[in-house]
């Protein structure tokens, strides 16, 4: 491989339950194309559902990682360093200020996104979600998107959103046009899974912003910085430098992914059963071309019922 590329994992204490069995899953799947791997653990709990299972998981969490993880793997693992010297670094790499925001409007990491990237030694950075799935699996991805990146107006790349189609069409997703066989451009960024070449921000920074006039009431009355998603501030650097996000799947089998939507009691029961079916690409036609895991796939009744009980904001208007 031409550029070294480190794969960077963001693990919170409420990540725990699942992070015990996708973990391993998605380390398995990269650990043989990447030439670093950091898993960056988060040390400042956050407020509301970003905080659901702190104190339960976080000793289960480092003792995991102890024993099940860093022996078997090349892995670094680096707690989030919240210190003044450190993160005005950040800050500074990033967006050429001496502060930034430690978490998001809703109280969702924000500095710990930017700190995971800063400490990768390498410049193509391949950042996971800790609660992200991959199928296909191809050996050779990883070095397929370094390869992309070498083109100056492709910023990020990501594999496939979900399970391939034999029409090759992706449900769901904000298409600019289609470039290849299972070659997109698409609209925006997401920071759920992504692979960049951070050396840009040597020479052009990112821009710190509010978030709507909605979020900014709800961040002050839930007690959280009036800071907007990181994956916005990428969307819009995006924007104003003319850049691309190209989500492919690669040769051969090449390589995909699914995004969980909810946490349920079924969801962690079913978790390795699941991981099984995804790595067999054993699911229904339905999931195909689709990246959020359906419900033929998981049950997820126990999630709506609870969202509908949560919807006092959308009773709102400003």
């Amino acid at each position: 491989m031409k550029n070294k590329v480190t794969l960077q994992i963001n693990l919170s204490p409420g990540d725990y339950p699942h992070a015990r069995y996708i973990l391993k899953h998605q380390l398995t799947a990269l650990s043989t194309q990447v030439d670093e791997i950091i898993l960056n653990v988060e040390t400042k709990p956050a407020k509301g559902r970003f905080a659901e299972g702190w104190n339960k998981y976080v000793g289960l969490l480092v003792d995991f990682l102890k024993v099940e993880i860093h022996p078997h793997y090349k892995v670094k693992i680096i707690p989030v360093d919240y210190s003044e010297t450190i993160k005005k670094n950040v800050a500074r790499f990033f967006f050429d200020t001496d502060k930034m925001p430690e978490k998001d409007f809703r109280g969702g990491p924000f500095y710990a996104y930017f700190f995971g990237l800063f400490t990768a030694s390498n410049n193509l950075v391949f950042h996971l979600d800790s609660d992200m799935l991959l199928g296909g699996q191809n050996e050779t991805w990883i070095s397929e998107a370094a390869g992309l990146l070498e083109q100056p107006d492709n910023f990020v790349t990501s594999p496939l959103p979900g399970p391939p189609r034999a029409d090759e069409k992706l449900l769901g997703q904000n298409i600019v046009k289609q470039i290849g066989r299972y070659s997109y451009e698409l609209v925006g960024m997401s920071t759920r899974i992504f692979m960049l070449d951070k050396a840009k921000f040597k020479t052009h920074k990112l821009s710190l912003k509010k978030p709507s006039t909605r979020n900014q009431i709800k961040a002050i009355i839930q007690g959280n910085p009036n800071a907007d998603l990181p994956e916005n501030l990428f969307r819009d650097f995006m924007w104003r430098e003319n850049l691309k996000r190209i989500d492919f799947l690669g040769s051969d089998d090449g390589m995909w992914s699914l995004h969980p939507p909810y946490r349920t009691a079924n969801f962690y029961d079913n978790l390795p059963a699941l991981i099984k079916r995804v790595e067999q690409n054993n699911l229904p036609q339905a999931q195909q071309g689709f990246y959020d895991i359906i419900d033929e796939v998981c049950d997820w009744t126990e999630a709506r019922q609870k969202l509908k009980q949560n919807t006092w904001w959308k009773k709102l208007s400003f």
